[in-house]
């Protein structure tokens, strides 16, 4: 049963501020999701003088009934961005969606450090690497434009906001087992 609540309006209003946001006619943004990503990208701006929110897909040619391949990934890749660039506050937020394809493909999105880390290729190789050997080759991320905001103001915050409505968008979820989930987010405080 699928609790969310969908807005289908342009506009999204989150801790005083309306921020834009990418919906349709036929395709809205579920408000739970949507303000979920807000809470952790803006907490995740507090704590970083600059922040770099990194935007990806994932793709899995074998269908899974839970949502352990992508939270093994989850964990593979926090760790190693903890590791690799010396920093402890890694917020994340995916989303499962299904449509057509037999297989889920999750988007996912990180929010680092900027400080620490200056440009994506390294980090955008070890996503890639992380998710294809979460299950032995049989996954894959498209490159996808645009990939990451540097975040330091409160325009480059909105375009970050408008981007990633798009995994807050109803189409493709609710499609899934009843034990996995349609999306996670990082709870940073």
């Amino acid at each position: 049963m699928n609790r969310k609540t969908i807005s289908y309006s342009e506009q999204f209003e989150f801790g005083g501020v309306t921020y834009k946001v990418n919906v349709t006619k036929r395709s809205g943004v579920y408000r739970e999701v949507m303000r979920k990503v807000l809470e952790q990208l803006s907490i995740a701006r507090k704590k970083h003088g600059r922040l770099l929110v990194v935007r990806f897909d994932l793709h899995s040619f074998a269908f899974d009934s839970n949502s352990l391949m992508v939270s093994q990934f989850r964990n593979q890749i926090i760790q190693w961005i903890k590791r690799n660039y010396k920093t402890k506050d890694v917020g994340f937020v995916w989303v499962r969606e299904q449509e057509r394809s037999k297989h889920q493909h999750y988007h996912f999105a990180l929010f680092i450090d900027g400080d620490k880390i200056r440009h994506s290729k390294k980090l955008l190789e070890a996503i890639a690497d992380k998710w294809e050997h979460v299950d032995h080759h049989n996954n894959h991320m498209p490159v996808i434009p645009k990939p990451f905001y540097f975040v330091d103001n409160d325009s480059v915050f909105a375009d970050a906001v408008y981007r990633l409505s798009y995994l807050a968008k109803q189409r493709g979820k609710g499609h899934r087992p009843d034990q996995a989930k349609d999306y996670s987010t990082s709870r940073l405080k």
